[in-house]
């Protein structure tokens, strides 16, 4: 009988327990908290850092609001600092956790971007699946202007890369986690798009930025960036490449890519597979079948060959070719492969398959 009495009082003493330690108690609710859209990093005077917010708005609070956002700017030390300001000042919680867009500026950028985008990965505050962009232009009013499309705060970023929504291969779509990863990647140099301020809408795409570690030192036009995503097996959806006579869609690709090390010297050969179809074009300026594939095919090669003398010239590996090395080299000669990559002997050849030429073009 006693060992029944302590038995129930054991079971009875875990019960209690684990009463106590469940629970929401430390919990705050959806409606006492600020959401973070997307976050600007802007350069301050000193070593300080200004960063940015915007919050949407709940509906219901809409009516004594003109717009369908909240914005806000704080001063610190580091990003964890200025948060840490900013929620002095708040009514309610900051909240990150649904940030989907971190915006850089671009002066922030040439400096270093590594000391700003750490905390993101110590504290895994903001997911690291958010788009990551530099900005080239006034921070304040493209925080502070309204979306054209009317989205809410931050979901207007993340659509303009998505490849189911305005994301097209030029955009090149860069995760914060892939920044990261490529900081710590001697093999893999950073390629971030770059916006620069809108008139008519919250931003455009100007090209992509070069990084050699975390800063800038070059950029990719648009017409080169359609080459990295080609070459690096990241197109997607099509792509219209626009020719003096006539207007090109690029529905499909294939690359490979063969290496091989000589004498220590990389030797990279690209082999590019296009379907390609022929959606426009002139009327007073004809070409035949033969003449627009050789025009592709010579503007291929010239972006190709601009895109690899801006990143051969910086030892800005952006391809990822010196992955496909890194079993060839010892691990001493990792952090050799920038100077190896800048004398690598790169070439590549086009074949073009062009569809929906029409009757005309018939021999």
């Amino acid at each position: 009988m006693n060992r029944k009495r302590c038995g129930w009082r054991i079971v009875s003493l875990f019960g209690l327990l684990m009463f106590l330690t469940t629970g929401c108690w430390d919990a705050k609710d959806i409606d006492n908290r600020m959401m973070v859209g997307v976050m600007g990093l802007e350069k301050s005077s000193g070593s300080d850092i200004n960063v940015w917010f915007r919050f949407p708005l709940p509906k219901g609070t809409l009516a004594m609001s003109e717009k369908d956002f909240f914005t806000m700017s704080q001063y610190g030390q580091t990003v964890s600092d200025a948060m840490n300001k900013a929620k002095y000042k708040l009514p309610k919680a900051l909240d990150p956790s649904s940030t989907r867009a971190i915006l850089v500026d671009e002066s922030l950028a040439k400096s270093g971007i590594e000391p700003y985008l750490e905390f993101a990965v110590r504290e895994r505050s903001v997911p690291l699946d958010a788009v990551v962009a530099i900005i080239r232009g006034d921070m304040e009013r493209i925080f502070t202007r309204t979306n054209p499309t009317g989205e809410l705060s931050g979901i207007y970023t993340k659509l303009f890369f998505e490849t189911y929504a305005g994301g097209v291969p030029r955009k090149n779509k860069t995760m914060l986690w892939e920044v990261y990863a490529k900081l710590y990647n001697p093999f893999h140099a950073n390629l971030i798009p770059l916006l620069t301020e809108g008139r008519q809408n919250s931003f455009v795409l100007a090209g992509n930025a070069i990084f050699v570690n975390d800063r800038i030192v070059g950029e990719l036009n648009k017409d080169e960036s359609l080459l990295y995503e080609i070459f690096t097996h990241r197109f997607h959806d099509s792509e219209v490449e626009l020719m003096s006579k006539s207007d090109i869609r690029i529905v499909n690709n294939h690359s490979r890519i063969k290496t091989a090390l000589q004498d220590g010297k990389p030797i990279i050969r690209i082999d590019c597979s296009l379907v390609t179809t022929l959606i426009d074009s002139s009327r007073s300026r004809k070409q035949n079948a033969p003449q627009i594939l050789a025009e592709l095919e010579s503007d291929l090669n010239k972006h190709a060959k601009s895109m690899f003398e801006k990143t051969q010239r910086e030892g800005a590996d952006v391809f990822g070719f010196g992955d496909r090395f890194r079993s060839r080299l010892k691990p001493a000669e990792y952090e050799k492969w920038p100077e190896m990559f800048k004398r690598a002997e790169i070439s590549y050849t086009f074949h073009i398959d062009l569809r929906n030429t029409g009757l005309e073009f018939l021999d």
